[in-house]
């Protein structure tokens, strides 16, 4: 096998031109396709890709679209309510009419139904909550406090305590689609919006579509700071230890090209870079960074005794099967989280395997050929002997020989401590996460939810079954039975549904002065009211209610509490509608923060399963590697350590186990194993030569252990 693999690279070093010009046609077609691949960062990437609760989701967007595309602006004013908080919130009206917002609604478009006396008669009358020609100070307090407790205005149009107001407004689908038109509209409205700060007004714009435009620009400039300060970082350290600035270059030589194809493979399979494949370079950075300073380790040492082209032929021969398993294990441990049903993990770990790999090919074909045009004699070897790095890998080469029980105590008791520590670990995922605490948008979204409000939301979608409609009295009953037990968790800020629109209509036709009103006794008053409830505010009841269609919807405003709130929120919403589901038709609970939470639990419940994939397809490839299934286990007990180590520190420091940092474990589990690899893979090679156990363990730590420390 290594004759096979020596005749290999001198075939390469000997036809280095071709294999030079082969190389460079590829990277530049790469990076012209990949110039080409689009990004995208919707939130939609986040969900199950198939399965009943993809297809309920689906369904229900179909009726009621308008959840995810509203738009709010939220005015809070030190003065009370007003002629001039109603001409500010007009203004804020205008604006957002003027960038394509439709169905907007405000303090001075919503209309009420109110009984009136004319001539000796109580009637009807349907008015703007506001008249616009005859706005005062006066009026509007009045109108405010007249309505301060109707469920579908308070905590949709004001607060509570009416200190904030809302303006509303509805991004058209075909904005809604495109990223760079939502930015447009953002950016054009938060311009516009910006001129009426001040004089003790707080204005916040926020909202499902703001969040999705203003999240990829944060990842934008998260992904460029971070890849710049990484290879800042990478090149520094590589210079310190190689003292050599063309090779350091070398160690870039195989990463971006493998980067460029792997963008490209991406665009060809048809899809976008998305927020986790972004961050692909960084990843193979790193990983392709460790094999090739191994490699570039062992050529170094070869040169100081033999010429140029020995030292790259035995280097590359050596460590090309040790790296290549290195490539192998690693790309399992990526390959795994294809094992969840979300779309995004599944192309993130596929994407990520192919990287790894190009980066192993680049690196076996054009790393040789480019080191074989290097002239010079001599290399400074300062770094690679400097007095700390000798200590550190002797003391480590003493330990693995002479005191190895004592190690073996000592990683246990660490064990057991890592795991106490690991047990304190609590899991929580929130909607919006991942932003650092100082981040603009995380204050206004806790701004928001503090003034009484929130830009999320549970749906309950009820389906109509046989002939009785939705706004049956029974039906309707078991809607505000929902809403009240719904409100009892704290998570729930409000909620909306049918009776609200209805409960109102009937006290003002029926009930006279009865505080609440009571809902409809009849279907056919239920009918009556409803053609009412349209002529007064059309949209809101289309916002909760399509006759057509059979379909009817309870909204749930709820907080970013996090999964640990909501996730026993949700589960004990699916019971109640289990146990008392609504007399006609059915009722499921769905949404984007449904969605959003089910992605976070679903990531937590398979990662002990795909970790343990991970495990056993390692073990198996370190077995083949070895011929030997003892040798086998043996390289992966170390490797496991790592994990217990950074389940301590999450536990210590309070990091919560979310999506996030659950990918840190696939990552660290498959770059440990890399290192064991070399040092068996070099321990191996010293006993296959001849020399006995006793001295050939320390000697591979000795080897190889200069470079482990670099990667």
């Amino acid at each position: 096998m290594a004759r096979s693999r020596s005749r290999i690279f001198v075939w390469l070093l000997r036809r280095r031109y071709a294999v030079l010009a082969l190389n460079v046609l590829v990277i530049v077609a790469a990076g012209y396709g990949a110039s080409g691949v689009p990004t995208d960062y919707t939130m939609e990437q986040f969900f199950p890709g198939w399965g009943p609760e993809r297809e309920r989701f689906d369904h229900y967007k179909l009726t009621f679209p308008k959840e995810d595309t509203r738009i709010t602006l939220f005015w809070q004013d030190a003065r009370s309510a007003g002629l001039d908080l109603y001409r500010g919130l007009e203004q804020v009206a205008g604006i957002f009419e003027a960038a394509g917002l439709r169905d907007v609604r405000w303090l001075g478009s919503v209309e009420v139904a109110e009984s009136i006396e004319l001539d000796g008669e109580s009637v009807l009358d349907v008015h703007p909550l506001v008249e616009p020609s005859f706005a005062t100070d006066l009026s509007v307090r009045q109108a405010i406090e007249r309505h301060r407790d109707d469920p579908l205005l308070r905590g949709y149009l004001w607060s509570q305590d009416r200190k904030t107001f809302a303006v509303h407004g509805t991004l058209p689908p075909e904005v809604m689609a495109d990223d760079a038109a939502r930015r447009e509209v953002e950016e054009r409205l938060e311009s516009e919006i910006d001129a009426l700060r001040g004089d003790g007004r707080t204005l916040v714009l926020n909202g499902i579509p703001i969040i999705r435009a203003r999240v990829p620009k944060l990842l934008d400039e998260d992904q460029r700071r971070l890849v710049t300060a990484g290879l800042v970082v990478f090149l520094v350290v590589l210079f310190l230890f190689f003292r050599h600035l063309g090779q350091v270059v070398l160690c870039l030589v195989s990463v971006v090209p493998a980067y460029l194809c792997t963008v490209c493979l991406i665009g060809f399979a048809g899809k976008p870079v998305t927020v986790m494949t972004g961050f692909i370079p960084i990843i193979v950075l790193v990983v392709g960074g460790s094999d090739v300073v191994h490699v570039l380790s062992r050529y170094r040492r070869r040169r100081a005794v033999s010429g140029n082209f020995e030292a790259i032929v035995g280097s590359f021969t050596e460590l090309s099967g040790p790296c290549f398993y290195t490539s192998l294990t690693t790309g399992i441990g990526f390959a795994s989280l294809a094992g969840t049903r979300i779309q995004l993990l599944a192309d993130f770990g596929l994407f990520t395997a192919a990287a790894i790999f190009l980066t192993y090919l680049f690196s076996m074909t054009l790393l040789p050929v480019l080191l074989s045009f290097y002239r010079r004699r001599k290399l400074n070897d300062r770094a690679l002997g400097a007095l700390w790095i000798f200590r550190t890998v002797e003391a480590a080469a003493e330990l693995a020989s002479r005191q190895p029980r004592k190690v073996l105590v000592l990683f246990g008791g660490a064990a057991v401590l890592a795991l106490m520590l690991g047990s304190r670990v609590r899991i929580d995922s929130h909607l919006v996460d991942d932003l650092n605490e100082r981040s603009q948008l995380l204050r206004d979204l806790r701004w928001i939810e503090d003034a009484g409000f929130s830009v999320f939301q549970v749906n309950i979608h009820m389906r109509q079954e046989g002939e009785t409609p939705l706004h049956h009295p029974a039906s309707l009953a078991w809607m505000e039975d929902f809403q009240r037990f719904v409100r009892k968790d704290p998570v729930v800020i409000g909620t909306a549904a049918l009776p609200d629109l209805l409960r109102p209509l009937r006290r003002a036709t029926l009930d006279g002065d009865a505080a609440q009103g009571s809902l409809p006794t009849s279907l056919e008053e239920g009918s009556q009211l409803l053609l009412l409830a349209e002529m007064q505010e059309g949209g809101l009841v289309t916002d909760l209610y399509r006759q057509a269609e059979g379909e009817a919807q309870i909204v749930v405003v709820v907080r970013d509490a996090g999964s640990r709130f909501m996730l026993p929120f949700l589960a004990a919403v699916d019971r109640h509608l289990e146990n008392r589901p609504p007399p006609y038709g059915t009722a499921v609970s769905t949404g984007t923060t449904r969605l959003i939470q089910n992605y976070t639990a679903q990531v937590l419940r398979n990662f002990l399963p795909s970790l343990a994939l991970a495990v056993v397809l390692i073990l198996g490839v370190m077995t083949w590697m070895f011929r030997s299934l003892r040798q086998g286990l043996l390289a992966l007990v170390p490797n496991l350590f790592p994990l217990l180590v950074l389940l301590a520190v999450m536990g210590a420091a309070g990091f919560p186990l979310k999506p996030a940092t659950i990918l840190v474990f696939s990552i660290a589990f498959g770059l440990a194993v890399d290192d064991t690899i070399h040092v068996l893979g070099r321990f191996r090679d010293l006993t296959r030569s001849g020399v006995s156990v006793n001295r050939a363990l320390p000697r591979a730590v000795r080897d190889t252990g200069p470079a482990i420390l670099m990667t």
